[in-house]
Parts: C-alpha cells; sequence; structure tokens
C-alpha cells in the first residue's frame, strides 16, 4: 500500500505536474481520468485539480499553476503529497529542504555509515545548541537509537544509522524525511522511485544470534 508521493518542481511555470501512475491506479482506479482532486496546504488554502492523461501518464492540472502562483513555490523545492481522502491531497513544501520541523535528504552516503542533517534543519531547530547527542528514530512503531557526528562541515546521523538501514532495507538514494517530533525524537518516512515505501524490520532468526 502507497500512502504517499513526491514530486520536484522542476518547472514553476508549467500548467501541470505528473503523478506516479502506480499511486495514481491503486487509489483512483484504472478509470481516474478527469476525476477531480481538491488539494489542501497548512495555510488553510484549497485548490481544486483534474487528473488528465498526457502520453498514458497522469498528470494534475487545470488550477495547477494557481497552488504554484498562491504559494510562491519556486523551481525544484520537493513536494509530497498526501492523500487524506479517496479525491484529497494534503500538500506540503519544502523550501531549502525543509518544511515546518520537517527536512528531506538523499541517502547518498550509507557507504560511509551516515545520512546528512541538512545544515538548514540545524540552524532553524537547534540554533545555537548543535545535535551533539544521541537521538531515537522511529519507524511505523520501532525505534532505533542513533548518534550525531560532524562529516566535514554538516552534522550526521552516524553511530546505529547502518543499523537502521539493515533493519529496514533502506537503500542508496532513497529519499528520506525526518520529522522532529521532541527534543530527542525523530519520524522517519522513506520513499524510493517517488512513492512512499512500507519497510518491514527484519526478524532475527536463532542463526542470527550464533557467532
Amino acid at each position: 500500500m502507497y500512502s504517499s508521493f513526491v514530486k520536484y518542481l522542476s518547472n514553476s511555470t508549467s500548467l501541470s505536474i505528473d503523478a506516479p501512475i502506480t499511486f495514481v491506479n491503486q487509489f483512483y482506479g484504472e478509470n481516474w481520468e478527469d476525476e477531480k482532486l481538491d488539494i489542501y496546504h497548512a495555510s488553510g488554502k484549497k485548490w481544486v485539480v483534474i487528473l488528465k492523461r498526457v502520453k498514458s501518464m497522469p498528470v494534475l492540472t487545470d488550477s495547477w499553476q494557481t497552488v504554484v502562483s498562491d504559494l510562491n513555490l519556486q523551481k525544484d523545492c520537493l513536494l509530497t503529497f498526501l492523500p487524506l481522502s479517496h479525491f484529497g491531497l494534503n500538500l506540503s513544501c519544502y523550501v531549502n529542504g525543509m518544511c515546518g520541523q520537517s527536512y528531506f535528504t538523499i541517502n547518498r552516503y550509507l557507504r560511509l555509515g551516515v545520512t546528512i542533517i541538512e545544515d538548514a534543519f540545524v540552524e532553524e531547530c537547534f540554533g545555537g545548541n548543535p545535535p551533539t547527542s544521541a537521538y531515537e528514530i522511529s519507524y511505523k512503531g520501532s525505534l532505533w537509537t542513533v548518534s550525531t557526528s560532524k562529516l566535514h562541515s554538516s552534522y550526521v546521523f552516524s553511530q546505529g544509522w547502518p543499523q537502521l538501514c539493515n533493519d529496514l532495507g533502506i537503500q542508496e538514494d532513497d529519499l528520506l524525511v525526518f520529522e522532529k517530533l521532541d527534543d530527542v525524537l525523530f519520524g522517519l518516512t522513506v520513499y524510493r522511485d517517488e512513492i512512499e515505501i512500507r519497510l518491514s524490520k527484519k526478524v532475527e532468526s536463532d542463526e542470527d544470534d550464533v557467532f
């Protein structure tokens, strides 16, 4: 079951934005063409867009440019779309990699055993107290303890991060969204090929305990 999807705003003047066809088929069935969708934003604004078929692929159009204009969205910002109902989507916009108490990063340093904590997020959410202790990362009811360190000029999740990736099967280049839930707890969402994926924690067998 896909829960949400992400898109980069590659063209801020476009009259439409495409949506992953696997996501659209799952939520709206294969006869989705010309369906109306309500888009909601945390600002309280709401727009009605239409699902159209362009070269066999679904796109959100008819008022999409109004969404971009009303929110003053800039090229290359990340957008997340979360279904609220069968024909409603909640839109979140990541500016400078951040949206409220959340940030996104690409898991590009798995071979080094770390993942980047975005600089803008550190400055905004930690201020004069940079992240220098251990934190809990929550994913679908399970918790992992990870420590922070500094890699060059950036803060990273380091010790404990490789174990989390191994336990869940997180891969290089997965898009990760971290939400700061409190002073020591982060929520984690994982996207692959633009769609949120649901990973399951590996169950240890008796053989895993034998050295």
